[in-house]
């Protein structure tokens, strides 16, 4: 294993980016930005072991900035998802959070992944960065740190493990929101790679695709990945919780027991034989194919532009909006002075 760190480029206010890039014994490698602690790319062999990148993103740092362009790869905090009307309570305080899209916060507002972050350690197969903010910054309660740190694997799991801690009682839901097109291929949309979702159940959502408390069965809908089948099969049928012609952009209910690590998702191209399995302890996973990208005139890497249905993101999280829905989601406070963790895996094979 080795680890090595080059200059990014640079940000809109002359920060510099820094990429760490690990590799393994076999090649494969992972290389991550100090910009929102973002996974810039991720090289896995195919079946006949050949390195491809599966991760969209960009070449330059700068692009990673424009919520526009989707978040790619990046870190997503304090708070990943939506916050209905912008406004939480906790023990009978109501907070205010940034309406940065219609009436609601999205993804915290966006400081987590579009700031650069501390390194705090290196060795030669982990990269650990850290994001300190202040009390109510941006609307959140508490003096809080958010440290993550990425492992690469020898065989070719790289492992997230998020730790937060706070001063104050208060909400976490961090995440990663890398897309993944495990084709490598830049003409190819990820309509065509197979997946399943360890869920029977959804959070069901307004026309806003805020959640609305309520839980529903998977099982008949077009929604429902319980057995592995091509994302493209139904992914432009009419249903009442996924607009018309954006396609999946849904929480699903894992079946893991809370805190339990487990499977929660598998990912598939057949063509290549890169298959992705998702692993982690969260409650909940965000399936979303990029249906708000731009069909085209986006840039992208060599692997291919970041664009309408190119990839697929794999959120795991709480549920969306849980800090408004405590008596119905699973969900767990941030309790002053003790620290919270989360892990997620990305093990990445060949068939």
């Amino acid at each position: 294993m080795s680890i090595t760190k080059s200059n990014f480029g640079k940000i809109g206010n002359n920060t510099d980016v820094e990429l760490y890039t690990i590799t393994n014994a076999s090649g494969a490698s992972v290389s991550i930005q100090t910009l929102g602690a973002g996974i810039q790319a991720i090289n896995v062999p195919d079946r006949n072991g050949k390195n491809g990148d599966v991760v969209l993103g960009f070449d330059k740092p700068e692009y990673y900035t424009d919520p526009d362009l989707g978040y790619q790869g990046l870190v997503v905090g304090r708070f990943a998802n939506r916050i209905r009307d912008a406004k939480f309570v906790v023990d009978g305080v109501e907070y205010h959070t940034p309406n940065n899209q219609g009436t609601w916060t999205l993804h915290g507002g966006g400081r987590f992944s579009f700031t650069v972050w501390e390194v705090e350690e290196t060795t030669d197969c982990s990269v650990t960065l850290s994001k300190f903010s202040p009390d109510m910054e941006d609307g959140f309660p508490g003096n809080f740190t958010m440290k993550v740190k990425y492992t690469l694997t020898e065989e070719n799991t790289l492992r997230i493990e998020y730790s937060v801690l706070s001063d104050k009682k208060t909400v976490a839901n961090p995440t990663n929101h890398a897309y993944f097109n495990l084709s490598a291929d830049p003409q190819k949309t990820i309509e065509d790679h197979l997946l399943k979702i360890n869920a029977d159940h959804f959070t069901e959502t307004d026309d806003s695709q805020l959640t609305t408390g309520v839980l529903s069965a998977l099982k008949g809908t077009m929604l429902d990945f319980s057995e592995m089948h091509r994302i493209g099969d139904h992914i432009d049928e009419p249903f009442r919780a996924v607009i018309d012609g954006k396609g999946y952009d849904n929480n699903y209910c894992l079946r893991n027991k809370p805190g339990e690590f487990a499977e929660a998702a598998v990912l598939y191209d057949e063509e290549s034989g890169r298959k992705l399995t998702v692993w982690t302890d969260l409650p909940g996973i965000q399936l979303y194919c990029g249906g708000w990208l731009a069909k085209e005139g986006n840039p992208g890497k060599a692997n291919g532009k970041v664009t309408y249905r190119r990839g697929v993101a794999l959120e795991t999280q709480f549920y969306p909006d849980s800090v408004n829905h405590t008596d119905e989601f699973p969900f767990l406070y941030v309790e002053p002075n003790q620290e919270f963790k989360t892990v997620t895996e990305f093990r990445f094979t060949a068939e």
